[in-house]
């Protein structure tokens, strides 16, 4: 596993000088030139880790995969972003989620014989989606309450790209969630196990998201109340989900 760990070093370097770039030069392509050889060690380090414990599911994978779910997500919300800043948020929190990574892994443990179940697999895809999606709402609407729209711009409000992202999310963490409840029902003949802070902790993602997107509905709340309830997302998403994966502080060299 020293090898993946390198990897994942040299990724969070090239996260560090992209996100550099695009805070200091948000529309400048040269974000681009160090974001795509970040994507390639982060995958490679993914990849790595995968195939040593295929075909069961490698325990506390998703710290190291969610920094290539917010890089591929930044390289998508930059078409919506002429001003390059949400992409500046989104590489800046995937430059956290990176050294997190690095600075506190969590111990390797060997994969379970439970875990080659296909729903293992999907629970954690899945849920590193969801998590960059809602990371990704979050940093629309950090651009929603930082930017003085004038009203001439043809463009979608902020919090319209925020309500987007945040319905992939939530798409994608329910099916996180229940492929979560059917792995649990067949490896251990219940689907939820109350008394796990990792299930608890995903329900209360999951019932967040439904407030915010019940609030975006009816149209409870003015844009911009709405704007600080998804922006508080990151916290949720970094306490609720990060947190409990983090390991004890290790030095990277």
């Amino acid at each position: 596993m020293m090898l993946s760990h390198d990897l994942l070093k040299a990724a969070t370097a090239f996260y560090g000088v992209g996100c550099v770039t695009a805070l200091l030069l948000p529309q400048h392509r040269q974000v681009v030139v160090w974001l795509l050889p970040a994507l390639g060690f982060n995958a490679v380090a993914v990849a790595w880790r995968y195939q040593s414990a295929w075909p069961m599911l490698p325990m506390y994978l998703a710290p190291s995969a969610l920094p290539l779910a917010l890089g591929v997500t930044a390289l998508l919300a930059g078409r919506r972003d002429p001003s390059g800043r949400v992409r500046a948020v989104i590489l800046a929190l995937a430059l956290i989620a990176a050294c997190t990574s690095v600075l506190f892994p969590k111990d390797y443990y060997l994969p379970f014989v439970k875990s080659r179940a296909a729903a293992a697999h999907l629970f954690l895809v899945f849920g590193v989606v969801g998590r960059s999606c809602f990371l990704a709402s979050a940093a629309w609407a950090l651009h929603g309450l930082f930017t003085v729209n004038s009203g001439k711009s043809n463009q979608p409000a902020p919090d319209h790209f925020a309500f987007r992202w945040a319905v992939w999310g939530f798409g994608f963490w329910t099916l996180s969630m229940f492929a979560g409840e059917w792995w649990s029902y067949l490896g251990w003949g219940t689907p939820v196990v109350w008394d796990d802070p990792a299930i608890t902790s995903v329900m209360a993602t999951w019932f967040y998201y439904v407030g915010y997107l019940h609030l975006h509905l009816t149209g409870t709340w003015t844009p911009r109340a709405r704007s600080i309830y998804a922006a508080s997302g990151i916290w949720v998403v970094l306490f609720l989900n990060c947190l409990p994966e983090w390991g004890p502080f290790r030095c990277p060299f």
